[in-house]
């Protein structure tokens, strides 16, 4: 089940919210951050990712943009942003080699509604993580 925090952010991230601010009053905008930077920090726990082994980043960019909250281990990119492409399209993520690689694997997308069993998706993120 989803944490008030988790499902309160999934609305807020799959809401038409950058309509609902301007380069003075970002309200939304600081929420959408200060809410996905906590859904990350209980992602890399369900993760059992240790303590110092990823960072959560967070780069507001300009007026017109959600930002970027970020996910960034040894081995797994998630960056939390809505895209150009639709808010149906939801967030990516995708493997990396470290915490220096910014390119890391391909690209994949999931829904934003897949963040409210972040169990589920803590064990799919270690599964394609994984060595094999």
């Amino acid at each position: 089940m989803a944490t008030i925090p988790t499902k309160s952010f999934v609305e807020l991230a799959s809401s038409d919210f950058l309509g609902r601010f301007d380069t003075y009053a970002d309200e939304a905008k600081r929420q959408f951050a200060s809410k996905g930077k906590k859904v990350l920090k209980a992602l890399a726990k369900e993760m059992r990712l240790p303590e110092g082994s990823y960072d959560i980043r967070w780069n507001p960019g300009g007026p017109a943009v959600s930002g970027d909250i970020i996910l960034h281990g040894e081995s797994i990119y998630v960056d939390l942003s809505q895209t150009c492409l639709g808010l149906d399209y939801g967030f990516m993520y995708r493997t990396c080699k470290g915490r220096k690689d910014y390119t890391g694997g391909t690209n994949r997308w999931a829904k934003w509604d897949v963040l409210l069993d972040l169990d589920g998706f803590a064990k799919k993120l270690v599964a394609i993580a994984s060595p094999i």
